[in-house]
């Protein structure tokens, strides 16, 4: 059998190709502000003296944690269908509720690595309790946990290519359609193969370079926690 790459088509295509590759930067760029946000407050609640923050913090990371991406996906687009969500918001909203978990192993981590002297010499220094968060403990926590969330980060652009099935127009979603005009199959999915090996390498690179923590023995033992 005789299969001969034709990229013509996929040329022809490139406007529905760069609509879905900047809707794929946009929804993972605004899920990722989501999860972080989402990430840095349940984080911080784990790491609270209080017993309820702590249960809390636990009863949300392994509840969105043990559910399925894809149904996050689904019960915001077709099981809560009355609140008319668009279907872009729809995608953010499973995306960062669910990596928001996985950020918020991380920033615990990252708050557990900083000695408490630092913390408690903070408070002593008359810094409020938020001060001391804020200006001593997260500082040093961040730069442990670069690594990590490039992780997190990384996967959270890759699992943004669900986000197709309930029709949000990303890359996935338009080399489908593109796959049914063409029938050119291997081709299309070699250019978003190319285009996601792209973009989740810059921005693991870029976060790695930003970390400038190569070979901190800190970070490498919250990388791996």
């Amino acid at each position: 059998m005789n299969y001969t790459l034709q990229f013509g088509p996929i040329w022809d295509n490139r406007a529905l190709i760069l609509d879905g590759f900047v809707t794929t930067i946009l929804l993972s760029a605004a899920a990722l502000v989501l999860a972080i946000l989402i990430g840095v407050v349940v984080g911080t609640a784990a790491t609270a003296q209080g017993r309820t923050p702590r249960l809390l913090s636990i009863a949300y990371v392994e509840s969105m944690r043990n559910i399925p991406l894809l149904i996050h996906m689904y019960f915001w687009y077709n099981g809560l269908a009355f609140l008319k969500i668009p279907a872009f918001w729809c995608g953010v909203l499973g995306l960062s509720l669910y990596s928001g978990a996985y950020v918020a192993e991380i920033v615990r981590s990252g708050i557990g690595s900083v000695p408490r002297g630092q913390r408690q010499a903070a408070l002593a220094s008359g810094l409020t309790n938020a001060q001391a968060m804020l200006f001593v403990v997260y500082p040093q926590a961040i730069r442990a946990i670069i690594p990590s969330l490039a992780s997190v980060f990384s996967q959270l652009i890759k699992d943004s290519s669900l986000a197709s099935v309930i029709a949000v127009a990303d890359i996935t979603y338009q080399a489908s359609a593109i796959e049914g005009q063409t029938f050119r199959t291997f081709e299309i999915y070699i250019t978003v193969c190319l285009l996601y090996l792209a973009l989740v390498t810059l921005v693991s690179q870029t976060l790695t370079i930003l970390s400038g923590t190569r070979g901190d023995g800190l970070t490498r033992r919250v990388a791996d926690a």
